[in-house]
């Protein structure tokens, strides 16, 4: 299964701003190469924080039917009368959708949702290893992983996540509070995952980056 990533971030390496986490960092060309690498995807995964800040369907601007959607969560904080369940469920079929949380849904929980949902179950763990295989279950070719920087960081750390699209923007943000690139206890130096620069483009004042991502063995 091929693995990539997409972040628009600042030059100090934040996706966001605390003060409006609905605010975008990027430029609309960004938002327009997030729906164009989009297009790559047969599933998009994502957390329960960037579910709640844009609760629609994910797809490409190329794709009539959106992908498979996974949702990682804790808390099953995820308002059930929102756009993304809603449009899945009218689907003919109906978008596939995969939450994934470390304890089992309990029946109170799941009722609220459309029935077409898998739930799955990851433990206490790192989920990656998990929902990775329950996506090779399903064929799933090439799996997207927007985000959170949480979400982002579980890959790193299961040394999943192969490519990133990054786009570096020209701003300096600078809070303590806002959302980074990559969160959790961090890497030493030597076990720090590398980059090489597949492809690089300028448009306006904003770097494209296309890396692919290498661990230490």
């Amino acid at each position: 299964m091929r693995i990539i990533s997409c972040f628009a971030a600042t030059l100090d390496g934040k996706i966001g701003s605390a003060a409006n986490l609905r605010d975008r960092v990027g430029s609309r060309d960004d938002f327009e190469h997030l729906l164009d690498i989009r297009n790559q995807a047969d599933a998009i995964l994502y957390g329960g924080e960037t579910f709640r800040q844009h609760p629609l369907l994910r797809k490409g601007n190329r794709q009539e039917k959106a992908p498979l959607q996974c949702l990682l969560t804790q808390s099953f904080n995820l308002p059930p009368d929102v756009k993304l369940f809603q449009e899945s469920a009218q689907s003919n079929p109906p978008v596939p959708i995969v939450i994934a949380s470390p304890e089992p849904a309990s029946s109170a929980v799941r009722e609220r949702y459309p029935q077409h949902i898998e739930w799955l179950t990851t433990g206490t763990d790192n989920p990656v290893p998990t929902i990775l295989a329950h996506l090779r279950d399903k064929n799933i070719e090439t799996l997207m992983v927007e985000g959170g920087g949480h979400i982002f960081n579980l890959f790193l750390e299961a040394q999943a996540v192969q490519e990133l699209y990054l786009t570096l923007c020209p701003l300096l943000l600078g809070g303590r509070n806002d959302p980074s690139l990559v969160t959790g206890q961090g890497f030493r130096v030597a076990q720090a995952p590398r980059t090489e620069v597949l492809s690089q483009e300028w448009r306006g004042q904003e770097l494209y980056l296309h890396l692919k991502i290498t661990y230490p063995t």
